[in-house]
Order: C-alpha cells, then structure tokens, then sequence
C-alpha cells in the first residue's frame, strides 16, 4: 500500500518527533544507578550470587551508558525520550538547553528583524524541542514559561514572513534559505517542490521554443 501523497513529499509530524527525541539532551538525575563493587560483591558474584536490585538496563536503538551510571544530581547527558521518561517519573530534572531563555530568545528576535535576508543561527530541531520541553517539563525552566512561549511564536511569525519574501528569488533549480529547522522546511517542502517543477516545465517550454525559432532563423539564411 502507498503512502498519501502528503506523506511522499514531507515528513510527518510523528516522525518528526522521533528523530528529535533521539537527540542528546543534559538532566540533573534524582536517582543514582552508578554501581559501587566492594569486596563482598565481587566474592558473591564469584559465587554465582544475582542481585536483581542491581542489574543494568539494556538499550537497543542508543547507549546505556549514561543510564546505568547515573549520580544523583550530577549532569549528564541522554537522548531526549530517556529524559522525558525520567521526567515523567520524577526521577530527572532537564536542563533548558542555552538558546532557550528570555534573554537569548530576545536577541535572536532583534537579529531576524534586523536581517531581513538572513535567518538567526538556531538548532535545526529548535521548533519541536520548545514544543516538547514547555508540554512536559514546564517547572524545569527559570524563566516563565508563558513568555517563552510567546518569544518563540513571534520568532516563527517572524521568519515564516522572511520565508514567503525568500520565495521570489526561487527557480526552477534553486532556492537558498540558511539556518531553517527541520519543521519550518517540512512545512514549505510540498509547496516548493510544487512551484519548482511548474518553473521547470516553464523553463524547458520557454527553451524549447528558443531552440525552434533559432532553427527557423536558420533555415531562412540557408540560401542554396
């Protein structure tokens, strides 16, 4: 069975997500799952000995490492999902990553209104991270969140406007927009490939009958 249409030419909003919430993310552990090895372990684990208490979690799809040794309230880094499942848990607080404050949400305001030709340098995930981290980890921010909520609609007003002004410099080969995240190209991907190969189709006709009329010229100087 084939995919929707709008599911051959974008990504959908689900798988989006995944492939953001494997990406690394800092928390403070609550929890310590670090193993300490004194003398008395190591001769019962020579005995055959199994404490359920202290077995490891096993990973697939990314390291187990940071999980299984964890110190409580000591940073560390993990996949996102890890994060929010831990934070569902009680067992993590996650840091806000830099660029996701007042103050710096601030500047890249006035650096997009300042630029009308260039976008500010924001993580390509920056759109679905907030949108995660405001849902599910709204105490973990020092600054409230209702106004970071707001600071990054205005950034996306904003640069959705820079956007559709980019688009009268599109052709049918290419289109050059920097520093866009993976949702705001997904957003424009169907429209552009759309308008592209109608300005190919354009473009090939147009020289197409460049091509006759220099033919015609031609034959009318063919005197024999």
């Amino acid at each position: 069975m084939s995919l929707p249409k709008h599911l051959q030419e974008t990504f959908s909003p689900e798988e989006i997500q995944f492939i953001v919430e494997n990406e690394p993310i800092k928390i403070f552990p609550r929890i310590t799952t670090r193993q300490r090895i004194n003398h008395r372990d190591h001769n019962n684990n020579n005995k055959g000995h199994n404490d359920t208490s202290r077995r490891n979690w096993k990973l697939i799809t990314t390291k187990d490492f940071p999980l299984n040794n964890m110190v409580a309230m000591q940073t560390t880094t993990v996949t996102l999902w890890i994060a929010l499942l831990l934070k569902q848990q009680s067992k993590c607080s996650i840091i806000a990553p830099d660029w996701l404050t007042i103050r710096s949400l601030d500047q890249s305001i006035q650096y997009e209104k300042k630029h009308e030709d260039r976008f500010s340098k924001l993580p390509w995930n920056w759109l679905v991270l907030a949108q995660l981290l405001f849902g599910k980890a709204p105490d973990d921010f020092h600054d409230p969140v209702h106004e970071l909520r707001n600071r990054i609609q205005d950034l996306r007003e904003i640069r959705q406007l820079k956007v559709l002004k980019g688009l009268k410099y599109l052709n049918e080969s290419h289109l050059q927009l920097d520093n866009l995240s993976v949702l705001e190209i997904n957003e424009l991907r169907p429209f552009i490939i759309d308008i592209m190969d109608k300005l190919r189709e354009l473009h090939s006709a147009a020289h197409g009958e460049s091509n006759a009329n220099e033919a015609d010229d031609e034959e009318d100087f063919n005197f024999s």
